[in-house]
């Protein structure tokens, strides 16, 4: 059995995406992917090398690669993900994500709202992601004339940014859509805006990237995320890795992963009346939907009778509860058909369909093909 190290923070769940993707790609072969924690720092890297004596490295470089020297991996074929454009090594084997894409969806999503303010906050580091996306979404909110806000943190840490951020946020003009570098920073912005008595989603829209399910699901309110194909990240990266262990004269070339879509959770959605019990039925359909829920359930949440709360769900919605209900597990099958490991027979029991043969009648009628003519088309 063959080694190939992947260092890489492997707390964070995109790490797990991308490992997927890796091991889905050496899938049928004797190389085993080895995750170790990206701190060069910390480890040392040669001892490592010595002890796996790997065939390739894959190297995250997110969090700024300054520590990459030329000579970390010493001649073992290597490819770096989330490498700066801009850094000088350019022999270099990279894949990237699309940070124009990103931001471009979330101008997107956050201008169909019809504010006349945005605003965007970065990451507490002045790393490329962060100011990449920045100057795009900043790009097209100008473009499309509506006024841009960004929030100066430099040199800010701690209780002294968290304070700022409050600050800053209050003094917003409002309505305004705000897009964060990631969701690690607009869990900051939405507890800001606690601190600061600004409401979510009516005064402040928060939009940011990534889609870690750990953070989005468990703030108040739920956080809607950009999600990128982190699969498709690893996937690639192991790709580039194979070319290079075929051919060690292969010439350097760079791959790019794009977005899946918008995970729509309570931070961005914005009702034009307010109800406040549909609201929360919005919310409890978006939580329990692939849990076999019925409208009977949904009903008994909202504490009143049925017919009252269909009148008044789809007076607020465009919609009734039951068509919530099916286009939120209908999401949630699209989500799973982009997991190339996700076996189709198991996703309707996933989602909440009664049989398999009732999720295939519904999703060829939706979308004219099968589900496994869907994931043909649009699964790498």
């Amino acid at each position: 059995m063959q080694t190939v190290l992947f260092f890489a923070s492997a707390s964070r769940h995109s790490c797990r995406k991308r490992l997927e993707g890796a091991q889905r790609y050496f899938k049928d072969t004797d190389i085993q992917v080895q995750v170790v924690e990206r701190n060069y720092h910390k480890v040392n890297v040669d001892k490592l090398l010595d002890f796996w004596n790997p065939v390739g490295c894959i190297a995250e470089c997110g969090s700024g690669a300054e520590e990459l020297t030329k000579n970390l991996f010493r001649n073992i074929p290597a490819v770096y993900l989330d490498e700066d454009p801009a850094d000088s090594r350019a022999n270099h084997f990279t894949v990237n994500p699309d940070l124009k894409g990103s931001a471009t969806i979330a101008a997107k999503e956050l201008l169909a709202l019809g504010f006349d303010h945005y605003a965007f906050v970065g990451f507490r580091l002045p790393l490329f992601w962060s100011v990449a996306r920045e100057q795009a979404f900043a790009d097209a909110v100008r473009l499309n004339g509506r006024a841009y806000h960004a929030f100066d943190g430099k040199g800010l840490t701690g209780v002294k940014r968290m304070k700022a951020l409050c600050n800053w946020v209050a003094a917003l003009p409002k309505p305004c859509g705000l897009f964060a570098a990631f969701d690690g920073t607009a869990e900051e912005v939405l507890a800001a805006c606690q601190q600061a008595n600004v409401q979510v989603p009516d005064e402040l829209a928060v939009l940011s990237v990534d889609n870690d399910e750990e953070i989005c699901e468990h703030t108040n309110p739920t956080l809607s995320s950009i999600c990128p194909d982190f699969d498709k990240a690893g996937y690639l990266c192991a790709e580039l890795l194979d070319m290079q262990l075929c051919n060690r004269d292969a010439r350097p070339q760079s791959r790019t992963y794009g977005i899946i879509g918008v995970v729509k959770r309570r931070s961005t959605t914005l009702f034009k009346r307010c109800d406040t019990r549909v609201t929360a039925a919005v919310e409890y359909i978006r939580q329990h939907a692939c849990e076999r829920l019925t409208v009977n359930d949904v009903v008994s949440q909202m504490g009143c009778s049925r017919r009252t709360a269909e009148i008044r769900f789809r007076r607020l919605t465009g919609k009734s509860m039951q068509e919530e209900i099916r286009d939120v597990r209908m999401a949630n099958v699209m989500a799973l058909l982009r997991r190339p490991n996700q076996a189709i027979d198991g996703i309707a029991n996933l989602c909440g369909y009664e049989s398999d043969s009732t999720l295939r009648y519904s999703f060829k009628a939706r979308y004219g093909m099968s589900m496994r003519e869907w994931r043909q088309r649009n699964v790498l």
